[in-house]
């Protein structure tokens, strides 16, 4: 009995930490290097062309979320679209720090299939050429006609940027995929509701945000379990 108690209270906060975000209307919160960390206050704002921006601040720091429409759905970060964005600021003493999912030069998150080309087959290895960076190799899925319908990254090189075009060699060297983001620059919003009555909007992000002062720094924030739940939407001025 004296070791299922432990448990028992453990289980409980372990839940009430994950419900505590709906408690609070509006909510924003997150684990920021894996400390907790929440907003003081939340709101959003619309923009005429359908965009949508959602700020979480506390005393000395902020969060801001965009993404390109209310709509309920996923927002991958750190890619070349800058519509689908996040960013944090830190400001102490008079000197703000920012960091923010711009493109930057990094080892590859996340990519896009382009095309499948024709004349490969199933690989766990493949050497890659183009783009900014070197050192990426694939692995590749392909079909019975050659054509190559998945990527998976075995090693993610260095140097690459957003959007870069690589192509996969092999084949009839006509495998191509884009560089959807990086590992220092990269993350997802989810809106999960949209009230467009009451106004209000929730969801879940995660993010890494590197320096914008000088991004080959290395410098990187992290968020992970972030939620903003029901938060105000006011028209953006």
């Amino acid at each position: 009995m004296k070791r299922i108690l432990p448990l028992f209270i453990l289980l409980a906060s372990l839940v009430s930490c994950e419900e505590d975000v709906k408690f609070n209307s509006p909510g924003f919160q997150g684990q920021k290097d894996d400390a907790f960390w929440r907003a003081n206050d939340a709101r959003a704002y619309l923009s005429s062309s359908g965009s949508v921006t959602i700020e979480g601040l506390n005393q000395f720091e902020e969060v801001i979320l965009g993404t390109s429409s209310t709509n309920v759905g996923k927002y991958s970060l750190g890619t070349s679209n800058q519509d689908n964005f996040a960013s944090y600021s830190l400001t102490l003493d008079g000197f703000t720090q920012e960091y923010a999912t711009i493109p930057v030069p990094g080892q590859v998150s996340g990519t896009t299939l382009v095309s499948g080309g024709t004349g490969y087959s199933t690989s766990g290895n493949v050497e890659t050429t183009g783009g900014t960076g070197s050192g990426l190799y694939v692995a590749t899925t392909a079909n019975d006609a050659g054509v190559v319908t998945k990527i998976t990254i075995v090693a993610p090189g260095n140097g690459y940027m957003a959007g870069d075009l690589i192509t996969v060699t092999g084949g009839n060297l006509n495998c191509r995929f884009r560089v959807l983001n990086v590992r220092n620059s990269n993350g997802e919003i989810e809106i999960t509701e949209y009230d467009a009555t009451k106004m209000t909007i929730s969801g879940k992000f995660k993010f890494n945000a590197s320096d914008i002062t000088n991004p080959i720094s290395g410098q990187v924030v992290n968020f992970q379990y972030g939620e903003f739940y029901k938060v105000p939407i006011f028209p953006q001025q």
